[in-house]
């Protein structure tokens, strides 16, 4: 992750026994400006249309602001001990208002909740970014898996591929409105581990898991995988194609059910299941899936005008 100002960050006497002592720990605010060079760095890492995020950030960026406060928690010392396992488990965003390109912002970060479970940590993440002024963009929550690092990789080992190597990586375009009970159209995404890493320095999330073959096998992967927050950027992007507004989804819940390795293909799909009586907002089921297998489910809302 990335090492955050140790200056910011509350000293403190001794260690805790366990995690769940930094249960409403506080990190921040920060400052940070949605800059036009970060947003177009962003777009490239993940994919995402060009020419349409030039005044205002995907919704994906939520990620990025997310990885503003993030990276201070992990790197506080009552916490680094149980950094190594750290695997992002499910993740919700609420968008208040559109993400505009140049505005300056704060973002503060807090433990809302810690549980153990068999030696392992489920830690409730809250991050919240508004504007200088005390305007509310954005409320993120995030539930992060931790612990010691395992004793036992994985007993299977992959062999990583090449840097450069990538399936199908397919760019979203403008999409019409399909209608209740219709299907998006498909798009078919993938990441070299050259793409992990432009990823990692777009969106500030440097655990290593994403790029270090050694710190994958030993949070117990068999190797490198895919960042979760990336995949949840692939599947927010169909959604997103289907409005034309500045702000286009409301909310998004996801969760990271299995991991994918670099150069492996995904496959992106989502279908309308609601709409509410004005036709301003709609419920979009959204799917990441490998072969047969799912990586990334959730529901977001779509704002379809207004």
């Amino acid at each position: 992750m990335q090492i955050p100002s140790a200056r910011k960050i509350r000293t403190v006497r001794s260690a805790p026994m366990s995690l769940e002592d930094v249960t409403g720990a506080a990190y921040g605010p920060y400052q940070l400006r949605i800059s036009p060079e970060k947003v177009r760095e962003y777009a490239a890492a993940t994919g995402d249309e060009p020419d349409r995020w030039l005044e205002h950030a995907p919704p994906s960026y939520a990620g990025a602001q997310l990885f503003v406060a993030a990276p201070h928690f992990l790197d506080d010392p009552r916490v680094r001990p149980f950094t190594g396992i750290l695997v992002h488990v499910d993740q919700s965003f609420t968008w208040h208002a559109p993400l505009v390109v140049g505005t300056a912002v704060t973002v503060t970060g807090r433990v809302d909740r810690v549980r153990e479970r068999s030696g392992r940590f489920f830690v409730t993440f809250l991050a919240e970014v508004e504007t200088n002024d005390g305007k509310r963009l954005l409320d993120s929550v995030s539930t992060f898996l931790m612990g010691e690092a395992s004793n036992t990789p994985a007993e299977d080992e992959r062999t990583e591929p090449p840097v450069w190597k990538r399936e199908l990586n397919d760019v979203p375009l403008p999409q019409p409105w399909p209608g209740v009970g219709q299907d998006l159209p498909s798009l078919s995404k993938s990441a070299s581990r050259l793409d992990l890493v432009k990823y990692a320095a777009a969106s500030g999330d440097f655990n290593p898991i994403h790029f270090d073959h050694d710190a994958a096998r030993g949070a117990g992967l068999t190797g490198i995988v895919v960042h979760g927050l990336m995949m949840a950027a692939w599947a927010m992007q169909p959604i997103a194609s289907i409005s034309a507004r500045p702000d286009p989804i409301a909310h998004a819940k996801l969760r990271f059910r299995s991991p994918l390795h670099p150069a492996a293909q995904a496959t992106v799909s989502a279908s309308v299941q609601d709409v509410a009586e004005d036709e301003v907002d709609a419920q979009v089921s959204v799917k990441v899936r490998s072969g047969d297998e799912d990586l990334v489910t959730g529901i977001c809302v779509a704002r379809l005008g207004g």
